[in-house]
C-alpha cells in the first residue's frame, strides 16, 4: 500500500498508527525501516520522522542497537492508560452534551451501525474511537482530544486482542446507544455517571484479562 506524496509524514503515521491499533503490529515487532519504506513508497526521512511521532505517542520505543519496536504495556500501565480516560473523556462529554447538535448525534450513530455490522474485530478499535470523539467533539477542547485520542490508541490495540477471544462487543454497543440517549436528553450528570461506569468496566475487564493471558505465556 503506497501513500500520496502530500503531508507525508501524517500519512504515514496515520498507516503506521493503524496498523499498530488493529493488531497487525503486534507488541514486540520490529519495524524494519528499509522494508517500510520500500512497502510505502516513502523515503528514509519522512519514515523516520513518523517513528518519532508514534514514539511520542508512546505506540513504539527505539532503543540503542535494537532498533525500533512496538511497545508492549503492562497491565499496570493499562490501568494508567484507562485512569487518564476517567480523568479526560467524563469531563469532556459533561462539556459537550449541552452543546451537542443533531450533526454530532447522527455522527455517533453512524458509527454503532458501522461497527454493528462489523466482523473483524481489527476495526473495533477505530470505529470505538470515532464514537467517543463524536461524543465529546462539541466540547471545543481540542488539545484535550488529541491527548484522549492517544490514550485510546495505546489501549484500544489490547481492547481489539480481546475481542478476538471474547467478543463482548454487543454489551459494548448498547452502552455507546445508552449514552447517545443520555445526550439527546441533554442529562449530563447521567451521561458523565453511565460514561464512567463504562469506562471502568473495559478496563477491570481487559486488565484482568491481559494478566491471566500473560501468565499463561509465563507458564508456557
Amino acid at each position: 500500500m503506497q501513500v500520496a506524496r502530500q503531508s507525508l509524514t501524517d500519512q504515514i503515521v496515520d498507516v503506521l498508527r493503524r496498523r499498530i491499533v488493529s493488531g497487525e503490529l503486534a507488541e514486540g515487532t520490529k519495524l524494519r525501516q528499509e522494508k517500510l519504506a520500500a512497502e510505502l513508497g516513502v523515503s528514509r526521512v519522512p519514515l523516520r520522522e513518523a517513528i518519532r511521532q508514534l514514539e511520542g505517542e508512546g505506540l513504539v520505543t527505539t532503543e540503542l542497537h535494537k532498533g525500533t519496536v512496538v511497545s508492549s504495556l503492562s497491565p499496570h500501565e493499562i490501568e494508567e492508560l484507562f485512569e487518564m480516560r476517567l480523568q479526560l473523556e467524563p469531563w469532556l462529554f459533561g462539556l459537550a452534551i449541552p452543546a451537542m447538535s443533531e450533526t454530532d448525534f447522527q455522527a455517533a450513530q453512524d458509527v454503532i451501525t458501522q461497527a454493528s455490522a462489523v466482523t473483524n474485530s481489527r476495526d473495533w478499535g477505530e470505529l470505538n474511537w470515532r464514537f467517543h470523539h463524536a461524543l465529546c467533539v462539541a466540547s471545543g477542547r481540542h488539545l484535550a482530544l488529541r491527548l484522549l485520542r492517544t490514550v485510546h490508541d495505546n489501549a484500544n490495540r489490547y481492547v481489539n486482542l480481546k475481542l478476538t477471544v471474547s467478543v463482548d462487543a454487543d454489551r459494548e454497543l448498547e452502552d455507546h446507544r445508552r449514552l447517545i440517549a443520555f445526550a439527546r436528553l441533554r442529562d449530563v450528570d447521567g451521561g458523565v455517571a453511565l460514561l464512567r461506569e463504562h469506562i471502568h468496566s473495559v478496563a477491570e475487564s481487559l486488565t484482568t484479562w491481559i494478566g491471566h493471558k500473560r501468565s499463561l505465556s509465563d507458564v508456557a
